[in-house]
């Protein structure tokens, strides 16, 4: 139960929600004004991807301000965001069926980089501790700390697999910021992190529905939903996480022209992030909207090539998995078939590998080309490192596609 219910909390919570942001409302005169510029700042390379540069400037925030958590917070933050995108972490179209945590690659965690987030952390927990210590009803202090074990919760679930551990520091940190509702409803950063928590308890399985209900584990789906819109609108600090987390929920709700509005406000606010745009292309392909997904997949290669923004940074292979989807999707089969052979030649991670694979192989069989289609298949279910996709190969491998299209597999049929 454990595992199912934090799913979607590390998926929508920890990789968005728990990213500190820009002051994007009015802060008040003084330090507090000063800080919040910094935060602006700070998040705008962060979201960028100017890992080097955020890690930097947060380094001079924490001291500068030695007592507030948001230094080594963000610092922590800016490790494990590094990380997560490297490892195609920062992904929303997995989470329309589940395939986020059914696939088997994760994050590889340099020594280095562990230390790293553990000690910042760690400050982070110091400081905050420091402040509720002359007050314990002080709302910046509960803030950071909950959001401190929402990003801890990520590493244990995502990292290290520690589930039990991740159960236990997520209800903490979902705690603490149902405690600065009620201290102070207006603190609209707050929100997203209990929202994402309701949202993925109440959309477990039935069974697993009633099994956490006998542990007091309750959930409920609209009001997560809505808590998360409100970070996402009204939030100081975490509005653009909380938009990413409404991105990737209205993704999985299948509710595709609300995920299109949130991820356009994204990429246009950070332009140099080759993600923001990746997923574009994908909700526009779920949209049935394959021209337009084909125009822009050719902008995001065009651009990697001549070196814009951090489109570098771009996981190898997954731009040409998106373009070929499109170009699969309107059954240009020679050429889907050549753009996902171009993107196995670039070496993918197992996860993009398994994506390439597939979906040559639906060229393949599109195009007539049944027994290279088989092979493709034969190589998905062999890897297992995505297990949706091998039982969807399973499948291809009794019948061809598009005509046998697993359901899932096709966004028209």
């Amino acid at each position: 139960m454990i595992r199912y219910a934090l799913r979607l909390v590390a998926a929508g919570v920890v990789l968005s929600a728990a990213l500190a942001d820009a002051a994007v409302q009015p802060a008040p005169a003084g330090p507090a004004e000063e800080l919040g510029t910094l935060e602006t700042a700070g998040s705008q390379l962060l979201f960028d991807y100017d890992f080097d540069e955020a890690f930097e400037h947060y380094a001079r925030v924490s001291e500068r301000y030695p007592e507030h958590p948001t230094g080594p917070y963000n610092l922590a933050t800016t490790v494990w965001t590094r990380l997560a995108q490297r490892s195609n972490g920062m992904r929303g179209s997995s989470l329309r069926n589940d395939r986020f945590f059914s696939q088997q690659g994760r994050p590889e965690a340099t020594p280095e980089e562990e230390a790293a987030f553990r000690e910042h952390l760690e400050e982070a927990y110091r400081r905050g501790r420091a402040l509720l210590e002359r007050d314990p009803d002080d709302v910046e202090a509960l803030y950071y700390l909950g959001a401190s074990e929402a990003l801890e919760s990520g590493w244990s679930v995502i990292v290290d697999r520690a589930w039990f551990r991740a159960a236990r520091q997520i209800r903490r940190g979902v705690g603490r910021h149902r405690r600065v509702q009620e201290l102070d409803p207006g603190f609209r950063d707050a929100y997203a992190v209990p929202g994402a928590y309701d949202y993925g308890v109440a959309t477990l399985p039935r069974a697993l529905r009633w099994l956490a209900f006998l542990f007091g584990i309750r959930g409920d789906r609209e009001a997560g939903l809505e808590a998360v819109l409100t970070t996402a609108d009204e939030g100081r600090r975490a509005r653009w996480g909380g938009l990413w987390t409404w991105a990737l929920l209205m993704q999985r709700e299948e509710r595709e022209d609300e995920a299109l509005a949130a991820i356009r406000r994204l990429n246009t606010r950070f332009p140099k992030n080759p993600d923001f745009v990746l997923d574009e292309v994908s909700i526009l392909t779920a949209r049935g909207d394959f021209e337009a997904a084909r125009e822009l997949a050719e902008r995001v290669l065009e651009r990697r090539e001549a070196g814009f923004g951090n489109y570098r940074l771009a996981l190898p292979g997954l731009a040409e998995a998106r373009l070929g989807e499109a170009l699969l999707f309107q059954e240009r089969w020679e050429e889907a078939e050549a753009m996902f052979s171009r993107g196995l030649a670039a070496e993918p991670n197992p996860e993009v590998r398994a994506v390439l694979l597939f979906r040559r192989g639906n060229a393949r069989d599109g195009a007539g080309k049944r027994g290279t289609a088989l092979t493709d298949y034969g190589r998905v279910v062999r890897d297992d490192a995505d297990p949706v996709l091998g039982e969807w190969a399973e499948e291809l491998r009794r019948a061809p596609w598009p005509d046998a299209a697993p359901e899932g597999s096709h966004p028209v049929r």
